[in-house]
């Protein structure tokens, strides 16, 4: 299935800020699930599920779990799978975090949506970022 080019810009921006936030903007650590193969591989399925974003940095040790979603996305079963899988990863590795890039008129319900899954799997120590300014 064909990814939509509102999500290829959300995978981009999630890459874009991962680099910078982690790698002093060299995004050559970064794993992108993506057409095009891009940058250095595709990331290892977690849970069942492929992240669009997987990185890992040794000092201090930290795994990024980055999935962009589109707001027609962020309300499917599928979705909340994903969520929970990666949820799941991040208590693996302590420092861990999930990123969450959405278009801004949704990343409120983006974050509501993280705590409410979190509460539910009662995991509410993994750290969880939505990214927001990003355009819808």
């Amino acid at each position: 299935m064909g990814e939509s080019s509102q999500h290829m810009k959300l995978v981009r921006s999630l890459v874009d800020w991962v680099a910078k936030e982690y790698f002093d903007g060299e995004p050559g650590h970064i794993l992108v699930d993506s057409p095009e193969g891009l940058l250095s591989g595709r990331p290892p399925p977690l849970g069942g599920f492929v992240p669009d974003v997987y990185a890992q940095r040794l000092g201090p040790k930290t795994v990024i779990v980055g999935e962009a979603k589109t707001p027609r996305d962020l309300e499917s079963r599928h979705t909340q799978a994903q969520l929970i899988a990666f949820l799941g990863h991040c208590t693996q590795v302590p420092g861990s975090v999930l990123v969450l890039a959405v278009p801004w008129p949704v990343t409120r319900f983006a974050r509501s949506l993280l705590g409410a899954i979190q509460r539910h799997l009662g995991l509410p120590g993994v750290r969880t970022i939505v990214l927001d300014k990003l355009e819808g």
